[in-house]
């Protein structure tokens, strides 16, 4: 891709400096404007191209004043209607930008600066009297701190009373902050810091406080957050409010500032609660995490070799029988990537595991080894490294090549793009396969491999994964020159034969939105529009035609309509108020959501909402054309309390659900009506009070049930009154391993706590699970009274036994009904051929699959396939739209029927899209991680995630806010989206579009790439913060450094400059090259040390109230930040010298800042610039700053 960036000068020193370094070439901009002009082509060219059009390339000009700021971003012809879309900027007296605009679009379409934009996007009609900016108001100090800050909207504005508000104090006497004091002490015996607590109540003045008041707050302390920090910046208590009630989070830090504890709002005396409700954390002498334990699971330990790698964690039970006691190991090459895992079977402890460790002085890295075997499967590695013998393997990585065991050795042109790979280019630093084993009771060497071919710009044009059982999937992309997706073609076989062909194609607008979708199954099959999408001119979703053979879509089997507020969310899915738009097929489905309006207050009950949550939502299908609705209403705490069923013609609340919490948000007690949905009463499904373990109090011992009601939730009390014997059991890991309600009197987990056996009272009525050693299912076998079904997960397509149900298009999925067989044994004949048949989902704002519809292949009549309408915490509503139609077989023909025991629906993924396991009762929904029960709205297992969401007990779903959260996957390194942009203050001035934030964002990915292939110590870096629990999320922005800050769920927001201007300094010679890579470096310095406690978020001094003590400390602390930050940047720039990377050098010092007591009356501090030395003898001192030598034989300048 060629990007040609383009600059006009006038008054600006730095500008005219880039302008020596650049191509000038100007045409049609403002003349006495300061400005950047950026072209991103999109087609391939050998020069310049002076006017590109639309799908040539993406054009943008940014202008500045005098002083450098922006005034104005244009991007050409990039709105809905190939229009320019503006985004204009303003400053106060100060210089100050207090208000920020959304973008519109203008009547031109060239990039001319426009002198009316700041009127011109008040009156655009998309805003007009909306109110389109963010504002602020900050204190009138040199600090700027943002006092209110209200979003767009006029509901939201300034003066509406519905702003974000914070408040900057010090704590007082009556906080009652308590001074929790922890006090490592060197175990030599075990290697390990013990722990010591102490408590006191903590002096006034002594932290800073900063109260929060979110956008539904009115009076008092319900809707804040207090937050209050120590004065070495970290966060000692988060406090929240319900009812006036507060819920305190503490955060305990050693004399070291490590984090050694954490105290969610339930404990009130730490010292005997520490082992059930305490998060807890030990530390070797070396600050490495070693031990942990969750509230209600066993100590959890970690080892590591010299290289301070993670080598085994444990304690950890056996992949293949969720027996024994062990512990997973990780094996990395001289790059520190890992290269194969396995289990050890051993009692040892963690401290005899380290010792071994620490007398190992060589053989830390494999190698390749042709040959190369362990645990009896031929890998291609050695096995140098600790342990050196009886690990069972489970996973293996391959890399730079494909001279590993069963590679793919035909490397010949995929859909006409050349594979990157020959004698002598090869994907460097790319993974090009994995093998991970399907651990099963017979420990055999089962498993899948899978590979990926690559294209010169590091694309894959060839993924393939070879199942388990023979077959395979593989699906082979072509991209055009700016790497959008043409088409993909996949091929998959369940053992090797009977191959199914699938082709997706896309088209794009001008604007590089997709346009079409269609999907072929065959390859002479007849194309099917999956989507025909129209955007408005902002570039929002606005239309999407679905389904028929009629390619331009002009007739679709649904058309269905999108309608937004002025911040982006989502209000309509067609129009619930009518179903029948002349000129259109009837919806069949509507859906509204509402936020700060409120149609149905439900006799007072329901309130307008402002900050994000969900008001009311309303329902309609053309089945019985009535509109439904819930109202809901939360606690302070933004848990949902109430939900309000509500339909045309009816106040009667059929299908409330109503829900109470503890502390730590565990549910105390649920009630819902439900079985009925009558004029004129409702019926009592359930009252549930729920029971906890008396120490571990988020561990669900008993549900009782008092509405004597069979349905919804199933209680196995013989009375409704009594249960002598708790329902629900737990090990050591926290899982549920017993339900005496649902019968469950054994479940069976595997190292990663997913369940691999459940039995139902007898080995006669059980669930069993197959695994890859990632936790991805691959089968289920289900005994019901002796007799076994199983149902097979290949990539997608889903088995039942040998046949094919279904598999998954992006609108919904293709159902499969299998070709009828006539003759005799050897001379069969077919007499009705097999059958695809399309099924598209509606689904509502969290991706619940609210109506399926398809047409009827033998009546050409579109029929709704089946409703699924549900409670918030995911039970589904029965007595109204129960019924369901499927595909069946009758006289030959495969039609659209009414259901029928004998003929179920396979498709399960309803709530979330997730799969619904009903067999044997069991009624779980399956997350891949964890399972969930609706009907008690639990997890039955302790969160992966918990430490993220430490002020909720880790059984709670989605922090009891169903209606807006769904489940995350739990990405540990992201990259930043559009979304995530948009929401940032400083990255949506920068950034006027999705296209061109997503340009800047794959010129940063080409940079990581690089930087992760060449140098080791970022990739082992980042590799740690990948492992992490914590999500860490990568941002491009447009200037030349970088920022790395703390997210308030333990990741960090690291945001890198793609800019060019940046210098180095080594012996007085300046560099002026782009220095992404370094920066790269850097950035994850700051990352890692915030992840592993060795740098806390620093605290802005007060100018009006530091003293000499304030400034010793924040300058000392910034200091040794970026001390470590830039030595971590020299070692990944000394590894990318040394791997060839031109006009590049070490950094001998950093520029910084430093704060000086002047002792002033208006402001006691000024800052200055300061430089830290880094090359000399000695830089680093003994206090944390790591030590190594620049192995540089040549420095290249």
């Amino acid at each position: 891709m060629n990007i040609i960036i383009n600059h006009k000068t006038e008054q600006m020193k730095k500008l005219t400096y880039l302008v020596l370094l650049l191509p000038f070439i100007a045409f049609g901009q403002s003349q006495d404007k300061n400005y950047i002009k950026t072209t991103t082509y999109k087609v391939p060219s050998t020069s310049s191209i002076l006017t590109p059009s639309l799908n040539q390339a993406v054009e943008s000009t940014s202008y500045f004043d005098g002083m450098g700021r922006l005034l104005q971003m244009v991007t050409k012809g990039q709105s809905g209607n190939g229009k320019s879309m503006t985004t204009a900027t303003e400053y106060d007296a100060f210089g100050r930008q207090l208000k920020e605009y959304l973008p519109y679009v203008s009547q031109r379409t060239d990039l001319d600066y426009i002198d009316g934009a700041l009127t011109e996007v008040l009156n655009y009609p998309e805003y007009q009297g909306k109110v389109p900016y963010e504002e602020k108001i900050l204190e009138n100090s040199p600090l700027n701190k943002t006092l209110k800050k209200s979003a767009p909207g006029l509901a939201w504005s300034m003066g509406s009373g519905k702003e974000i508000k914070i408040d900057y104090l010090t704590n007082t006497s009556q906080d009652g902050v308590k001074l929790y004091k922890a006090t490592a002490t060197w175990n030599s015996a075990q290697g390990v810091y013990d722990v010591s607590l102490l408590s006191a109540i903590y002096n006034e003045g002594q932290l800073y406080k900063t109260i929060t008041k979110n956008e539904n707050w009115t009076s008092g302390l319900n809707n804040t957050i207090e937050e209050y920090i120590d004065k070495d910046g970290r966060l000692v208590l988060k406090r929240t409010y319900n009812a006036g009630v507060s819920h305190d989070t503490y955060y305990v830090y050693d004399q070291y500032g490590n984090l050694s504890y954490v105290f969610p709002p339930l404990v009130d005396n730490p010292a005997t609660q520490l082992n059930d409700l305490c998060y807890q954390y030990k530390y070797d002498n070396r600050n490495r995490l070693i031990e942990k334990k969750l509230p209600g699971k066993q100590w959890e330990y970690m080892v590591y070799d010299k290289l301070d790698r993670v080598v085994a964690t444990g304690p950890a039970v056996s992949p293949f029988n969720g027996n024994g006691s062990g512990c997973l190991i990780t094996k990395y090459d001289l790059f520190n990537r890992p290269v194969y895992t396995g289990w050890l079977s051993t009692n040892e402890t963690r401290s005899v595991l380290q010792s071994q460790l620490n007398n190992i002085n060589n053989n830390f890295s494999e190698k390749r080894l042709s040959g190369g075997t362990v645990d009896n499967i031929n890998i291609g590695y050695t096995s140098v490294a600790f342990p050196t013998s009886g690990m069972k393997l489970l996973s293996v990585n391959y890399y730079d090549d494909y001279n590993y065991p069963n590679a793919p050795t035909n490397f010949d042109p995929i859909e006409g793009q050349t594979v990157y790979y020959n004698n002598t280019v090869k994907p460097k630093g790319l993974q090009t396969g994995t093998w991970l084993r399907i651990p099963d009771l017979s420990a055999s060497a089962t498993g899948e491999l899978s590979y990926s071919l690559y294209d010169s710009k590091d694309r894959t044009i060839r993924s393939k994964t070879i199942n388990y059982l023979g077959g395979y999937t593989t699906i082979d992309s072509k991209f055009d020159f700016s790497g959008k997706v043409i088409y993909s073609v996949t091929r998959h076989s369940r053992a090797g034969v009977g191959e199914i062909y699938i082709k997706d194609s896309y088209t794009y607008s001008d604007q590089d939105r997709m346009i079409k979708h269609t999907h072929q199954v065959g390859e002479n099959g007849i194309p099917q529009l999956l989507a025909k999408n129209e955007y408005d001119e902002l570039g929002r979703l606005i239309v999407k035609r679905t389904g028929g053979t009629d390619l331009s879509g002009t007739n679709p089997l649904q058309k269905i309509d999108y309608t937004y507020n002025i911040k982006g969310w989502l209000k309509e899915i067609n129009k619930i108020d009518n179903l029948i738009q002349a000129g259109n097929p009837d919806d069949l489905f509507a859906f509204k959501i509402n936020y700060e309006t409120v149609e149905n207050t439900v006799y007072g009950e329901i309130k307008p909402l402002y900050n994000g949550n969900i008001s009311e939502t309303f329902w309609r299908t053309s089945s019985n054309d009535i509109i439904r609705s819930y109202g809901y209403k939360y606690d302070d705490l933004n848990r949902l309390n109430r939900a309000l069923y509500q339909k045309s013609g009816s106040v009667f609340n059929s299908y409330d659900e109503e829900i109470s919490y503890d502390k730590n948000g565990n549910i105390t007690d649920l009630s819902r009506n439900g079985g009925y949905d009558g004029d004129f009463m409702a019926l009592e499904m359930d009252r549930l009070a729920y029971s906890y373990h008396p120490q571990k109090k988020n561990q669900l011992m008993k549900v009782l049930d008092y509405s004597f009601n069979p349905e919804g939730f199933i209680d196995d009390s013989p009375d409704g009154y009594t249960d002598p014997e708790d329902d629900f059991a737990y090990d050591a890991n926290g899982n549920m391993i017993s339900d005496q309600n649902k019968g469950i009197t054994q479940i069976l987990y595997n190292h990663l706590n997913l369940p691999i056996k459940i039995v139902f009272g007898s080995e006669s009525n059980k669930i069993e699970y197959l695994y890859d050693a990632a936790g991805k299912k691959v089968q289920k076998l289900v005994t019901e009274v002796g007799t076994p079904r199983s149902f097979t997960y290949l990539q997608g397509f889903q088995y039942k036994g040998k046949t094919l149900l279904f598999f998954p298009t992006a609108e919904g999925y293709v159902n499969y009904t299998p070709a009828v067989y006539g003759g005799s044994l050897g001379n069969e004949t077919v007499i009705t051929p097999e059958s695809y048949n399309y099924v598209f989902n509606y689904k509502d704002h969290l991706g619940n699959i609210r109506l399926s519809y398809g047409l009827d292949p033998v009546t050409n009549v579109l029929k709704i396939i089946e409703e699924n309408h549900y409670y918030p915490f995911g039970l589904k509503h029965t007595n109204y739209s129960s019924g369901w139609n499927s595909f069946q077989r009758i006289d030959e023909k495969v039609s659209l029927r009414p259901g029928r025991p004998s003929a179920p629906l396979e498709y399960k993924y309803k709530y979330n899209g997730k799969e619904f396991q009903d067999e044997l009762g069991l009624n779980f929904y399956d997350y891949g991680a964890r399972n969930y029960d609706p009907a008690i709205g639990r997890w039955m297992n302790i969160d992966p995630l918990a430490e993220k969401y430490d002020n909720s007990s880790p059984y709670v779903y989605t922090v009891n806010n169903p209606v807006f959260f769904i489940d995350p996957d739990g990405m540990r390194i992201r990259w930043a989206t559009w979304s995530d942009v948009q929401k940032d203050e400083e990255l949506s001035k920068q950034f006027s579009s999705r296209k061109e934030y997503r340009e800047a964002r794959r010129e940063l990915k080409k940079e990581y790439r690089e930087t992760m292939k060449n140098s080791e110590t970022a990739s082992a870096i980042y590799n740690d913060l990948d492992a992490d629990s914590a999500t860490h999320t990568i941002y491009a922005q447009k200037t030349t450094g970088g920022d790395t800050k703390k997210t308030e769920s333990g990741g960090t927001n690291i945001k890198i400059g793609i800019g060019n201007g940046s210098s180095d300094y080594l012996d007085g010679i300046s560099s002026n090259e782009s220095n992404i890579q370094a920066q790269i470096g850097h950035e994850g310095g700051h990352a890692w040390a915030k992840m592993n406690g060795l740098e806390s978020e620093l605290k802005s001094l007060d100018r009006q109230t530091a003293n000499p003590f304030d400034v010793t400390l924040y300058n000392n602390a910034l200091e040794k930040r970026e001390r470590f930050a830039s030595h971590v940047e020299n070692m990944v720039r000394a590894e990318l010298i040394t791997n060839g990377a031109q006009n590049m050098n070490l950094l001998s010092q950093y520029f910084s800042r430093k704060a000086v007591y002047t002792g002033g009356s208006f402001s006691k501090i000024e800052y200055q610039t300061t430089t830290y030395k880094l090359l000399e003898n000695n830089p680093y001192n003994a206090k944390g700053y790591l030590s190594r030598t620049y192995n540089l034989p040549v420095t290249k300048k």
